[in-house]
């Protein structure tokens, strides 16, 4: 294929990264993300240079940051809100489009080796754009500097009817198919302008666009998806009693804590005895500024062990955990030391307080997933000086990873997990736990730091993903909202509103069957990575042997 130079145009660019941005929750435009995607295919591949393509390709991504994740910055200019946030956001956009250049500048340096190999063949490196793209969406879930918020499948939430085969495929399963979608839409592009008219080709990629975008409709058709799953309880009914406080958490940590125990304990008293009486009750990530099983806490903890023995209802608490270490085999290179030698970490955690539970015998889970910065420096076992880079107004800097994922479970025979705000747009993450035993799910959040901005909506809808890969209820429970319940369809319940107070019981399902995604994980990630990685071998080998003949 021969193309003329183009002029660097960047309206088309930013039209481009607008479409894809806007095709993110929280507005129901997800049908823009294929003419977007389409058209940084087409800037790819029509580019001239390397540096061309770099410059294309960062204001198309840019623009995606500008629409998508502006609430990163944007959230810095609440009220009490550390104004760090403004220029760590502002960093994050600026920087994350740069981490895309591996997929983009590499897909380059494969077409143009395969375009030595078959001259004129411009369908071979197109059918291989997904890969590529999805190869780097999966390594941005596998490693510390990770951010996979903008995973392509993410777009698509609001569209049950087309994402019920996430089930058999994960949410890489949908990447693909809307790559695959934005690539024959881009080949039907550069063909319509190359023939100037219609013909069989042209002819032949609209009846693929056609059927490639109806196909997720026979799935889940023929598998009943929706009858199946909607509103169905199946055997077992769970009452899950969600405590939304709405508290700031900006102002909680240096708050009156003494009021704050106070207004937790009426709420979960008066869940505690509703009719019908909750099962389980959930509070949000964090919910609890202090150390809720240190010593020094032990009589606040015993507050809240006398109503839950009254009551006889488990409480599931958010609220970090300060671990001091007495056997040196469990210190971590990066722990923390106190004035008097002793070594010790904090955690963002969750306990399972139940009757007659003890500060000893408590069911403890530990975040794995944490927030780059915010919660931890990548990487800061090995490089030192990163650990106390950044310190936060509020006590959430710097905390420990967790040692593994555990299920709860509940002295009337519940088996659930407990993911922790973030950890829930994991995927294969998050189908651990299933694949462990949790017949439901429940994620615990405080997404109080973005308030109305769309990453309080996008987190929330995230959970449609994990509800149908796993067909798990999920219960979310968040701070400042939203809370409510999933069911294994996707469809949402008892759904809060953001600011507000909420104490309400929703009815879940439980679940045993386990899917051919929860089974098996990212596999389209694992396979797609191990296309991408033999591509680029193949390249530099081509490359090295034209240049021997060559020369």
């Amino acid at each position: 294929m021969t193309t003329k130079k183009n002029k660097f145009n960047i309206f088309p660019l930013i039209i481009s990264g607008f479409c894809i941005g806007l095709a993110f929750p929280p507005l129901d435009l997800f049908f823009l993300l294929f003419p977007g995607f389409a058209i940084l295919i087409y800037n790819i591949f029509t580019a001239e240079k390397l540096s061309e393509v770099f410059k294309r390709s960062y204001v198309i991504l840019f623009s995606v940051m500008l629409i998508a994740v502006s609430w990163l910055p944007m959230s810095g200019l609440r009220e009490n809100a550390d104004r760090f946030l403004i220029v760590g956001g502002l960093l994050t956009m600026i920087l994350y489009p740069v981490t895309y250049m591996i997929p983009v500048l590499s897909f380059y340096f494969i077409k143009n080796q395969l375009k030595k190999l078959f001259p004129g063949n411009i369908l071979i490196p197109f059918l291989l754009f997904p890969s590529v793209w999805i190869s780097f969406e999966y390594l941005m879930t596998v490693t510390e500097i990770s951010f996979p918020w903008l995973t392509v499948g993410n777009a698509f939430t609001t569209q049950l009817n087309k994402i019920q085969f996430a089930d058999i495929t994960g949410v890489f399963g949908i990447s693909a198919w809307s790559l695959y979608i934005s690539v024959f839409l881009c080949l039907l592009f550069i063909n319509v302008r190359k023939e100037q008219g219609l013909n069989f080709r042209n002819a032949a990629y609209a009846l693929i666009i056609i059927i490639l975008y109806i196909s997720p409709d026979f799935y889940t058709s023929f598998s009943y998806s929706k009858s199946r799953y909607t509103a169905d309880y199946n055997r077992d009914t769970v009452k899950i009693g969600i405590l939304q406080p709405n508290i700031n958490p900006w102002k909680k940590w240096g708050g009156k804590q003494g009021d704050l125990v106070k207004d937790y304990l009426n709420s979960l008293n008066e869940l505690s005895f509703r009719n019908p009486k909750p099962d389980l009750i959930v509070m949000p990530e964090t919910a609890m500024p202090f150390y809720f099983l240190h010593p020094s806490y032990d009589e606040r903890f015993q507050v809240f062990k006398k109503l839950v023995d009254s009551s006889g209802v488990p409480v599931l608490i958010g609220s970090p955990d300060l671990e001091t270490y007495t056997n040196p085999e469990d210190v971590r290179i990066d722990s923390k030391v106190f004035s008097d030698g002793k070594r010790y970490d904090v955690f963002n955690s969750s306990f399972l307080l139940q009757k007659n539970s003890t500060r000893e015998n408590i069911q403890k889970y530990d975040k794995i997933k944490l927030v780059i910065g915010s919660e931890r420096m990548p990487y800061q076992e090995k490089l030192k000086f990163l650990q106390n880079l950044i310190k936060w107004s509020v006590g959430i800097s710097s905390y420990q990873i967790g040692n593994d994922t555990l299920i709860f479970k509940t002295d009337s025979g519940l088996n659930f997990n407990g993911v922790i705000c973030y950890e829930s747009i994991y995927p294969e993450f998050f189908a651990k736990f299933i694949e462990k035993g949790a017949q439901f799910c429940v994620v615990i959040t405080n997404d109080g730091w973005w308030g109305k901005l769309q990453g309080t909506y996008q987190h929330n809808q995230f959970a449609v993903l994990r509800a149908i890969e796993n067909r798990r209820w999920i219960a979310r429970c968040a701070n400042t909202g939203i809370s409510g319940v999933f069911d294994p369809f996707g469809n949402k319940y008892d759904q809060t509103e953001i600011n507000e107070k909420a104490l309400f019981v929703s009815k879940i399902g439980q679940r045993t069957e386990i899917t051919f995604y929860t089974m098996h994980g990212d596999y389209i990630g694992k396979f797609s990575l191990g296309i991408w990685l033999g591509l680029l071998l193949f390249g530099v080998v081509i490359k090295i042997v034209r240049n021997k003949k060559q020369s």
